[in-house]
């Protein structure tokens, strides 16, 4: 009798061609958890904003901005970008950012209390909680200060108020910083009458996800 090994390639063959399909799915597999584990996840939340042309403060009127937190995940201010487009009405589109903390400054004509002058500085939006930051929102520089949009302490919880610089403002006052910072180069009142709109978005910078994107008409 002649005995014959024909059989035995092939079934090594198809063994090793199976060994090697599994060793790819495993190393496939693990290197697809690892990003997974390593992608940053956006916060969820619900917030207004609205927009005026010109709001009460202090008995003047002046352009503000607000952004309330209505419910869902603490918001880190240090991990938000705020961006803000709007047209003027001569067809000019303008583009505004805010992340990180930043400072304007106040102006002379700022007459009432709590005297937010020339040389003194606020965060272009900063939360509006006493009970929780104090009333020292404002500074003598622009290093920075706890309740400052961008401040690593500036926490957006459900039920916060971020507000612009107008709060500060009043008594004499003809302009409101935090606006100016947010629109560069629109005239108030004139370039930014009520009923125009804005669109406002914010990102989480971590992830790279929008968390906001909405036209906000100008009240």
């Amino acid at each position: 009798m002649f005995r014959t090994d024909d059989a035995v390639s092939p079934v090594v063959g198809v063994m090793l061609m199976l060994a090697i399909t599994v060793m790819i799915a495993a190393i496939v597999s693990a290197a697809a958890g690892g990003l997974s584990s390593t992608e940053k996840k956006a916060p969820s939340a619900i917030l207004d904003i609205s927009v005026f042309a010109s709001k009460e403060y202090n008995g003047d009127e002046l352009p503000s901005m607000t952004i309330r937190h209505i419910s869902g995940n603490i918001l880190q201010t240090k991990d938000l970008q705020l961006i803000t487009y709007y047209r003027t009405p001569s067809g000019t589109l303008v583009k505004g950012s805010l992340n990180g903390q930043a400072a304007v400054k106040g102006n002379d004509s700022c007459s009432s209390d709590p005297g937010f002058r020339a040389d003194k500085y606020a965060g272009v939006l900063f939360l509006n909680d006493e009970n929780r930051f104090g009333t020292e929102t404002i500074q003598d520089s622009g290093s920075g200060n706890a309740n400052w949009f961008g401040n690593a302490s500036a926490s957006f919880h459900p039920g916060d108020l971020l507000v612009t610089t107008a709060q500060l403002c009043g008594g004499g006052s003809t302009s409101n910083p935090s606006m100016e910072y947010l629109f560069p180069g629109v005239v108030f009142p004139a370039e930014f009458p009520a009923g125009s709109v804005v669109t406002v978005k914010i990102i989480h910078i971590p992830s790279g996800q929008i968390i906001y994107d909405k036209d906000v008409v100008v009240v």
